[in-house]
């Protein structure tokens, strides 16, 4: 499993704060490192989901 940086701002599911996937957030940079590829447990879908998907409700990382 490789970890890339991805911008904070990404409408991405590895990028929402409803999306419980592996990953880590830096708020002084405002990068997430994360495998995209990963899955994770959407809580508005409730449905498990790859960190690359994306959906209408995003709620961005603060």
């Amino acid at each position: 499993m490789s970890q890339d940086l991805y911008p904070a701002g990404t409408h991405r599911c590895f990028a929402c704060i409803q999306w419980d996937g592996r990953r880590s957030y830096e708020s002084e940079r405002r990068v997430i490192k994360t495998d995209a590829g990963s899955e994770g447990r959407c809580r508005l879908r409730h449905a498990t989901t790859k960190g690359s998907g994306s959906c209408p409700e995003f709620y961005a990382l603060r």
